[in-house]
């Protein structure tokens, strides 16, 4: 008996720390004003933070994609200002910071 419960006890712990990794490791869209931008980051104030927290910062990266309108641009082509309306998609980097994948701008 012994011998099959330690097996399963241990898959359930594998299966149980994999699925909880999943849940954690998710994209997500953050839909807001820029409070905040510099090259490597952009910070989005998207109203549900809680008072005193400060709004969520995701970095940017070489991969990062930037729309200004429907059209791919450069970060400094785009001229992402604070209190623009933004849409970031993120994802969550190796270090479990949040990394902008899509960043989408309005038309100017």
């Amino acid at each position: 008996m012994y011998r099959m419960t330690r097996p399963l006890v241990i898959l359930a712990i594998l299966l149980w720390v994999s699925a909880t990794t999943l849940v954690w490791a998710h994209p997500m869209t953050l839909k807001g004003v820029v409070a905040a931008v510099e090259p490597t980051r952009i910070q989005i104030r998207t109203g549900e933070e809680k008072k005193g927290e400060a709004p969520a910062w995701c970095a940017i990266d070489d991969k990062t994609k930037i729309f200004r309108d429907k059209i791919v641009v450069s970060f400094a082509t785009a001229k992402i200002t604070v209190n623009e309306r933004a849409v970031i998609l993120t994802d969550h980097g190796a270090d479990e910071k949040l990394v902008a994948v899509e960043i989408h701008l309005a038309a100017k």
